[in-house]
């Protein structure tokens, strides 16, 4: 996967940057230092969020807990802009809607958002669709959680063969 080959600083971006993305940068930090690959375990990663921001969810936090992570007080939330899409080698969003608007918003930015912005089920290889519940606080997170952890898995095992 060429898109990975190289890539040092990669983004994840959720709607509001309060559940899902800080869940996915958690995932994708504890597997890339677990890798054998050198550079892999070198690679930064960063979550922000599309539009508006907050407090980063008792859900996200929740999920990560039962997950080993116990440090989840240190999770701060954050906003895109276009210094942060600048400084990022690609970008993974949580659904189409969210990659549709950052390279409708940001078309200056970078000379192709296209071979810079994708889904994150897009460089999984997964057909399932991540659903950001937004302020839908009875939905059930852990099975969100639980695609995004299948997700990250993916995509180090491919950022591994690529690198």
């Amino acid at each position: 996967m060429n898109r990975l080959k190289n890539a040092m600083d990669i983004g994840i971006v959720c709607i509001d940057n309060t559940k899902l993305s800080p869940v996915a940068a958690v995932l994708f930090r504890s597997y890339a230092l677990q890798s054998n690959i050198p550079k892999v375990r070198d690679i930064q990663f960063y979550d922000a969020g599309y539009k508006r921001g907050g407090e980063v969810a008792n859900s996200a936090k929740g999920f990560l807990q039962t997950q080993g992570f116990g440090t989840t007080y240190m999770l701060e939330s954050r906003r895109i802009d276009k210094q942060w899409i600048k400084s990022k080698d690609i970008i993974l969003t949580m659904d189409k809607f969210i990659k549709r608007d950052i390279i409708y918003d940001y078309p200056l930015v970078h000379q192709d958002l296209k071979e810079k912005v994708f889904t994150l089920t897009e460089i999984a290889g997964i057909q399932e669709k991540i659903r950001d519940p937004g302020e839908n606080y009875e939905e059930d997170l852990d099975s969100v959680f639980l695609l995004i952890d299948k997700c990250c898995k993916k995509i180090i095992k491919k950022l591994e063969q690529a690198n």
